[in-house]
């Protein structure tokens, strides 16, 4: 009670005289007298504990603040290089299909052509291939890694039967220009989509930067093996973003169950 009363005292003497200083007229706050009333404060005594407690808020709101900024810088890095993405629909597991919309960009000096490659261990349907900034459509075909090779356009370590989408771009791109594409081609993979004791599973490693899996309408999310952004289209299915931060693929695993 007596520190209680102590400290009271100290703040009230404190507020006097800071208001005696801002009553004085505007001309002579700056005197001497008003010098000293600021130079005669009491300083109020400190408790070293609270000092410690505000040193921590501080620092853990500086700490995650500066993680938020962090991540929204790596959100945005893709968008403005690469620019790649990729959207994974998902359709009803039964099925093993998942229809893909890959965006990306062609920045190769000279290149008439863009190849996609189809993962080994997935049969490729559905493709279709637009100019992104005319929504013209763009000739396609699936050729193997010895044809695309004779293009100088993918590594020479390709295998022979790999597969790829060769996309015909509009034009060779210019020089300092691009072409940007987006790729639509849907996927029928068992071993990366299945239904396994009545759950969905999806298991794939992903490559690229900004990568988004859309579960099929009548599912919720139970569990996500890597960190995402859960959100709910408009359509009432569920979106699981990821950010691949990483310098190789990353391991994406989803497990959903069949709403009631």
């Amino acid at each position: 009670m007596i520190e209680h009363d102590f400290r009271k005292n100290q703040a009230h003497r404190r507020f006097a005289r800071i208001r005696e200083i801002q009553n004085l007229p505007r001309r002579h706050r700056d005197t001497e007298k008003a010098r000293e009333l600021k130079s005669n404060q009491p300083p109020l005594r400190s408790d070293p504990g609270k000092k410690l407690v505000w040193f921590f808020v501080v620092h853990s709101f500086a700490v995650m603040h500066f993680r938020i900024i962090a991540f929204l810088i790596l959100a945005a890095l893709p968008a403005l290089a690469a620019d790649e993405f990729t959207l994974y629909e998902l359709q009803q597991p039964e099925t093993h299909q998942f229809a893909i919309t890959y965006d990306v960009t062609a920045t190769r000096e000279g290149a008439p052509f863009y190849f996609n490659p189809i993962r080994p261990g997935s049969v490729a349907t559905k493709e279709r291939v637009i100019e992104r900034s005319s929504g013209k459509e763009l000739k396609f075909e699936v050729v193997s890694g010895k044809d695309a090779k004779t293009t100088g356009l993918v590594p020479s370590e390709t295998p022979d039967k790999a597969e790829f989408i060769k996309v015909h771009l509009p034009g060779p791109v210019p020089k300092g220009g691009e072409t940007r594409i987006r790729i639509f081609k849907t996927y029928t993979d068992a071993p990366s989509y299945s239904l396994i004791d009545g759950k969905l599973v999806f298991v794939r490693p992903l490559g690229i930067k900004r990568n988004v899996v859309v579960l099929p309408k009548g599912w919720e999310l139970v569990e996500c093996a890597s960190p995402a952004i859960v959100s709910t289209d408009d359509d009432g299915r569920v979106r699981v973003s990821f950010l691949n931060d990483r310098d190789d693929q990353l391991p994406v695993k989803i497990v959903a169950r069949r709403l009631p």
